[in-house]
């Protein structure tokens, strides 16, 4: 587990970014390991036949796991998606209230190993995930994480 963990922010000032904002994923809890996330499927959510989407799962589950990786970096770290695998259990439909939950299985110098689940209000699962996250050095203020490289 990385050194020097930082106390983790408080749900209301996690940064979200423009993509998790019109998802409309809530932040619900963080402690060190672990992250809960809620989302009510809306309409927007769904893909033909009137189920949540796959994409939206595999991000919910994305989200969570990152979130708990990212209560062990240090204050000069970032944590980066290196692998994703997502188990559909069954479907999901608008109105549905979903919990993400995340939580790190393993934590090392360089990756850390997640698992995570969705389930519906009634405890129902919906969907299961694991995933591999990179600490990476965090950017100086106002430059991004990676440098764009041109094709080639």
């Amino acid at each position: 587990m990385p050194n020097n963990t930082k106390p983790s922010l408080p749900v209301d000032s996690w940064p979200l970014g423009p993509f998790l904002e019109s998802l409309h994923a809530e932040p619900v809890s963080s402690e060190k390991g672990r992250a809960t996330w809620r989302l009510t499927v809306a309409e927007k959510h769904l893909r033909t036949h009137g189920i949540l989407h796959g994409g939206v799962v595999a991000t919910l589950l994305d989200t969570a796991m990152g979130r708990a990786v990212s209560t062990l970096c240090r204050d000069d770290q970032s944590a980066v998606t290196a692998q994703l695998n997502v188990n559909f259990i069954r479907p999901s439909w608008t109105g549905e209230t979903l919990t993400i939950i995340g939580e790190v299985q393993h934590s090392g110098r360089q990756t850390a190993v997640t698992r995570g689940e969705i389930r519906t209000a009634a405890g129902v699962l919906v969907a299961t995930g694991t995933g591999t996250f990179l600490f990476v050095a965090r950017p100086i203020e106002g430059q991004p994480l990676f440098a764009q490289q041109p094709d080639g």
